[in-house]
């Protein structure tokens, strides 16, 4: 099977246009939260479409270690920068290699990402091997366990709502993080199996369902002061809109294009560089609208750091030595 396809290339686009939107959103004001909230989604659609290609042939270990080991030093070179703009800013001294060590393979926050991948390409493997064997109702199944473990049981154990329940599922020694083992399969599955348009009108329902809920959740949930419950990227809201928006792309009739694959390579860089542009703005003062409302004023610096990062990682992703740290 191809190794990329026009509708993941608009989809992963499209998603990083909703993670840049993440972090431009903010959480200070209502517009904020319901901004931020409406675009959880776009990180675990990068899972979703990284096992809809990595689950769908054999990988060996030597090009699993490969991928890994770049995918760590393009995260500790992006590091040094954020560090090396800090101690420029003045924002942060120097206190020596040892914790200059430390935050290069801790922060900036949003490298989570990187150790995600590596962990999912370090099983990828195993999944594989069931993702090429399993039935459909032997996959259906695991995802519905997956989805019970890392989505609903992880939703109800930070609301400590049920504490009996979770007493027993503390001593059962239930895994943590699976969550994101659900979105890589749900990929290997999207791959191998199509659906219905009946049942694609139902997963459509359940997302715009998710969205709405993480949306009016998150404003009803934060009245007395921030609440992330419902921002979890495993939530039950956030996961079936996750699944919707993958599925919705994957079903469309794209042709290809030369521009639309070149920018989807340079996700990568997107995710990378767009905070840096954010905190350069917010240094130099000009990130706060003054004349703007909000709900104006998000979209359109989300949309320029989008287009600057997708610029800048274009153009990085055409020198044959800064190539491989956008793309």
């Amino acid at each position: 099977m191809p190794a990329r396809s026009a509708n993941a290339d608009a989809a992963r686009v499209t998603a990083a246009f909703f993670v840049v939107l993440i972090h431009a959103a903010g959480v200070s004001w209502p517009c904020g939260i319901s901004y931020n909230a409406l675009a959880r989604f776009g990180v675990p659609v990068f899972v979703i479409l990284s096992g809809y290609f990595m689950l769908s042939r054999a990988q060996t270990v030597g090009s699993i270690v490969r991928r890994s080991g770049r995918l760590l030093a393009v995260m500790v070179c992006w590091s040094a920068l954020y560090y090396a703009y800090i101690l420029a800013v003045g924002e942060r001294q120097w206190e020596g290699a040892e914790t200059m060590v430390r935050y290069l393979v801790t922060e900036p926050v949003h490298m989570w990402y990187i150790y995600t991948a590596v962990f999912l390409y370090a099983i990828t493997p195993l999944l594989y091997v069931f993702c090429a064997h399993a039935t459909r109702r032997q996959y259906e199944y695991a995802m519905l366990v997956l989805f019970g473990l890392g989505s609903v049981y992880e939703l109800m154990h930070a609301t400590a709502m049920f504490p009996t329940l979770m007493l027993i599922a503390e001593n059962a020694h239930l895994p943590w993080g699976v969550g994101f083992v659900l979105f890589y399969l749900l990929g290997g599955y999207l791959r191998r199996w199509s659906l219905s348009g009946a049942a694609a009108a139902v997963v459509y329902a359940m997302g715009a369902l998710g969205a709405a809920m993480t949306v009016a959740g998150s404003l009803a949930l934060s009245r007395g002061g921030l609440n992330e419950l419902l921002f979890r990227y495993t939530s039950p809201n956030v996961v079936l809109t996750a699944a919707a928006f993958t599925l919705f792309f994957l079903r469309l009739r794209l042709p290809e294009s030369r521009r639309l694959g070149e920018a989807a390579r340079c996700t990568l860089g997107v995710y990378l560089l767009h905070p840096l542009l954010i905190m350069t703005a917010q240094h130099l003062g000009i990130w706060e609208p003054e004349t703007l409302s909000l709900w104006i004023a998000i979209p359109l610096r989300a949309a320029a750091v989008f287009a600057l990062s997708m610029l800048a990682s274009l153009l990085l992703s055409r020198a044959p030595l800064l190539r491989k740290l956008v793309s």
